[in-house]
């Protein structure tokens, strides 16, 4: 593909207009400002009209509640927009929080659910979860969220979501699959020339990196499907299926990176190359000692006497 090719599979809408200018915290705020300035409904649910805007939450909500259906509970959602999700959860829990690096969408949010008092907008910093203690929620969820921001960041939200979550608390994720064949297409239309001029926070994962970002915040995962909805655990120890998949993270690593196997191949080399050397010296060391041998005076005379006779017998 050259950059002088034309882009397919575009809408055509403002909101296509609106470009990531720089990969810092404030590059992200104002994106997401301008995203929610232009057209907040798609910017959150690319598929939605307004109408369907206020029902199509209710899917995850009600994932959210089959993973934890405790009415005392308190949860947070992390990238919550204007409250696409959070808005059916009002009546199932006690307290729902939300967090956003947008301010235009916290106000849009604040405004549009001000009916529901359990409901909460925070602003944040699109980098922690400062505004909250620890152990404060039983449940931290993210919808589509970490697939638009760097992975070293969403590792830091895994590491915050430990901190503010109770003991056996749960998290639950959901990120694009880059080994599926359908997000594949979509990871191949930003490949196209028009988002090196309009880029677009968009990262794609796979399951072993969700496993092993999981595993090293300490949240174990209990649940993870072929759409990588994940559902992990904050406790002590990891559980049947985190060890699995840690066993198998660490099988793959070694025989397909081959960290392992470069490590012994290496070990291999090192063991030859000093084979080598303990050769070359010996070598060495014959060779000194024919010199001395050839170069000791009686040797020598030797020597030219067996010639001599050599040649007398010709």
């Amino acid at each position: 593909m050259k950059l002088s090719d034309a882009t397919t599979g575009l809408s055509g809408t403002m909101l296509e207009q609106v470009a990531l200018k720089e990969e810092s915290l404030d590059g992200y705020r104002k994106f997401w400002d301008q995203a929610a300035s232009v057209d907040s409904i798609h910017a959150i649910a690319d598929q939605d009209t307004p109408e369907s805007f206020e029902v199509s939450g209710r899917r995850d909500a009600d994932a959210m509640w089959a993973a934890l259906p405790e009415r005392d509970a308190a949860v947070l959602e992390i990238g919550c927009g204007t409250g696409r999700v959070m808005q059916h959860l009002a009546g199932s829990y006690r307290e729902v929080h939300g967090i956003d690096i947008s301010s235009d969408m916290v106000e849009q949010g604040t405004r549009r659910l001000a009916h529901l008092t359990n409901v909460h907008f925070h602003h944040g910093n699109g980098y922690d979860l400062d505004p909250f203690a620890d152990d404060s929620f039983d449940l931290v969820y993210s919808t589509y969220v970490f697939q638009h921001v760097p992975k070293t960041i969403a590792y830091n939200y895994l590491l915050e979501a430990r901190r503010v979550l109770r003991p056996g608390g749960l998290l639950c994720l959901q990120v694009p699959n880059l080994l599926d064949d359908a997000q594949f297409l979509q990871f191949n239309h930003f490949v196209q020339p028009w988002f090196v001029e309009h880029p677009y926070p968009m990262y794609f994962w796979t399951p072993a990196e969700v496993a092993q970002l999981l595993s090293k915040a300490e949240l174990w995962i209990e649940a993870l499907d072929e759409k990588m909805v994940v559902l992990a655990r904050k406790s002590e120890e990891a559980g049947p299926l985190a060890l699995e998949l840690q066993h198998s993270l660490r099988s793959e690593l070694s025989g397909l990176t081959s960290s392992g196997r470069i490590a012994e191949l290496e070990r291999q080399l090192a063991e030859r190359d000093q084979q080598l050397a303990q050769r070359t010296q010996r070598l060495a060391d014959v060779e000194w000692q024919l010199q001395r041998f050839r170069g000791n005076p009686l040797i020598r005379v030797a020597l030219a006497v067996r010639r001599a006779a050599l040649r007398g017998r010709r």
